[in-house]
């Protein structure tokens, strides 16, 4: 059953941090292919515990309960239930309304029963059972791949909802962000031309670090389109100056801050702008 580690190993782990949850996915696959009456079982409850440790890392007790639109669950001895845990992990304090009627995402709640039912499964493969207990090598690898796919669906799900909201709040932001940049400059591109006037950045790939109570942090990786000037308004207009259309890689580090009016308050930590090819 190697091959099921080949498979799908590096899938779950490029969603998860290097550490604890790595060891984890490590630990549960040498139970797998350790032959031993209850590897199944083994197996099954060290990837639930995986998908309950991510649940926890991102979406912690304290920082949940602080969100506008938390509301303890009675049922719950502490207030807080997987419900809540994955709705914060994806949102992180964002209100209901702007995610919905803003953001124009409104699938939490489907995602959410379907999450929580796949941690289900995985709990009914860790009861020690007469089904479950020394099964023969070709039922081990069935129920092991479905645990697998399962998790895989887990976090690639949680994953993906979460560069969806902030690829929709980048998108909302985008307008001030864009005037922010033009009005500070961008030294990179300071070095090619006397003027420059940044008309669009098009992110490809969003990495989100972090969604709290109050901000998002993202990394985005993406192009950014300008006009490099030069000669003054005047001299351009005598075509006695140029104006050349450029695009180059960039690089951004930020957190956006959920302050009204959204975007007034974003931590541009890094903008790197790589203008190498202008060289070429």
């Amino acid at each position: 059953m190697e091959h099921l580690r080949t498979k799908y190993s590096h899938e779950i782990t490029s969603i998860l941090l290097d550490g604890f949850e790595t060891e984890l996915l490590d630990a549960a696959f040498i139970n797998l292919l350790t032959p031993n009456p209850l590897r199944l079982n083994n197996f099954a409850y060290a990837l639930r515990e995986l998908t309950r440790h991510l649940l926890h890392r991102l979406a912690p007790s304290d920082e949940l309960q602080s969100c506008t639109w938390f509301k303890p669950d009675p049922t719950s001895k502490t207030g807080i239930t997987r419900s809540h845990r994955i709705k914060f992990a994806i949102q992180g304090g964002l209100s209901d309304f702007y995610v919905i009627n803003k953001l124009k995402i409104d699938e939490l709640n489907d995602v959410s029963k379907n999450l929580i039912k796949i941690i289900s499964e995985l709990s009914n493969y860790t009861h020690v059972e007469h089904t479950t207990f020394n099964t023969e090598l070709q039922q081990v690898e069935n129920v092991a791949t479905k645990c697998l796919d399962a998790t895989l669906h887990f976090v690639q799900k949680i994953n993906e909802l979460r560069v969806l909201v902030a690829e929709r709040l980048l998108n909302d932001v985008d307008s001030v962000l864009l005037d922010r940049i033009n009005s500070e400059s961008v030294e990179e591109l300071m070095e090619l031309s006397t003027h420059q006037f940044i008309e669009e950045i098009d992110p490809d790939t969003i990495v989100v670090e972090k969604i709290g109570v109050t901000s998002l942090k993202m990394q985005v990786d993406g192009t950014i389109h300008a006009i490099l000037m030069y000669g003054s308004a005047s001299d351009r207009r005598k075509d006695n100056g140029a104006e050349i259309p450029v695009s180059f890689p960039v690089h951004s580090e930020m957190e956006v801050h959920f302050k009204q009016p959204l975007g007034s308050d974003i931590d541009l930590d890094i903008f790197s702008v790589d203008t190498s090819s202008w060289y070429d």
